[in-house]
């Protein structure tokens, strides 16, 4: 009864301050000004530590050195590392698996680590019935190499060229890494791109390959990941992104101009601030690029409400620590992925200082020009 005499009521102040504190508490800080500082201090720890959550990922070693070199090149800070250049150079190369280190023909190329070369007993290049190329991590291998200014000469070209087209299936997609892998339209582009980066696409059986493509096209006009299955931001931009590295996206000989209409359409509504890779979905910092990169190869950038995109970017920076996060919301955490793909979403925005963006290969134009430069040399001296 004393209890309940008590008055537990608090002044109007004290009642705003504690509401203050609470929102404090809950909402993440949102910056409205571009920390590239703290994003560049955020990938260079990264090269001596990263959190425990990327066990999962060793496998995956070279995708996440991209992203984070990545990182650097897009905020003209690649230099930091100059002195640590080439042993990221020969460490990358370490990675290189060919039927001399026992890879089948159809799974050569590049490692993403050593995990698949120890045996149960510890010991390296043991582990030989898994120890495999993977096309996802030899584009990643050939897009770092690159970004580190080396010329290539020393990747197995013609071992992987052959890898490639062992690689195509009946369907026209690609298998990941050798036969009875994982096949759909993310290995499809890894195939072309480095087809493109080699200087030879003579490997791949376009008529298969624009079939799959084909089928991959939803009711919707977007595109999926295999014949049949719902439309996706990071698929369709693996198909057209496939289409402008081979010169194939405006010819008709694939996609009618209709289809790119109804596409563009497609991709324009998964738009509300940032973007969506499938409908009914959260925004997602990743799918500012692959569908904006998807508009701006389309030609159809201006569509996008430039405004809130940005807004949107600037809103899942990390303050604490740098990086981006997935999306605005209590306890987020930034990761590498989507700190790359934010930064080069916002490369395609012409945010200041940023190295601008060549949409259909996923890096730099300075990257690309020294790609371009390789692909001439090879045009004229195949051998080299």
């Amino acid at each position: 009864a004393r209890m309940s005499q008590v008055d537990t009521s608090v002044s109007p102040n004290e009642k705003r301050i504690d509401d203050e504190a609470e929102i404090q508490i809950i909402k993440p800080r949102v910056a409205c000004s571009m920390l590239a500082a703290s994003h560049v201090k955020y990938s260079l720890r990264h090269f001596t530590a990263v959190p425990g959550a990327y066990t999962a990922l060793d496998q995956n070693r070279l995708t996440v050195l991209f992203f984070n070199l990545g990182t650097l090149d897009i905020l003209n800070e690649i230099d930091q590392i100059s002195e640590e250049r080439q042993k990221l150079v020969n460490w990358i190369y370490s990675l290189q698996i060919s039927t001399i280190e026992g890879a089948a023909e159809d799974a050569c190329g590049f490692r993403g680590s050593f995990t698949t070369a120890i045996d149960p007993k510890g010991t390296v290049g043991g582990g030989k019935v898994h120890d495999a190329g993977n096309l996802a991590q030899t584009y990643s291998a050939l897009l770092s190499l690159s970004i580190l200014g080396d010329d290539l000469s020393k990747v197995k070209r013609s071992v992987i060229l052959k890898t490639l087209k062992q690689s195509q299936t009946e369907l026209g997609c690609m298998n990941s890494q050798g036969s009875e892998s994982e096949c759909d339209m993310r290995y499809v582009y890894c195939a072309v791109a480095i087809a493109y980066m080699l200087g030879d696409d003579s490997c791949l059986d376009w008529k298969r390959l624009g079939e799959f493509i084909r089928k991959c096209v939803c009711y919707d006009g977007g595109i999926g990941q295999m014949p049949g299955e719902e439309s996706h931001g990071g698929s369709t931009y693996c198909a057209i992104a496939a289409l402008s590295l081979a010169n194939r996206l405006w010819d008709e000989s694939v996609l009618t101009k209709k289809q790119l209409q109804r596409l563009t359409r497609w991709a324009v509504y998964k738009q509300d601030r940032g973007f969506h890779g499938r409908a009914n979905k959260t925004d997602d910092s990743c799918y500012a690029f692959w569908i904006g990169a998807t508009l701006e190869m389309l030609n159809s950038f201006h569509l996008v409400d430039q405004h809130e995109l940005r807004s949107f970017l600037y809103s899942v920076q990390f303050p604490p620590l740098g990086g981006f996060c997935k999306l605005h919301e209590i306890g987020g955490h930034p990761d590498l992925l989507h700190t790359y793909f934010s930064l080069a979403a916002l490369s395609i925005l012409k945010e200041p200082y940023f190295q601008s963006m060549y949409a259909p290969l996923n890096v730099t134009r300075r990257v690309h020009e020294s790609v371009a430069r390789r692909r001439i040399q090879l045009a004229r001296f195949p051998s080299v």
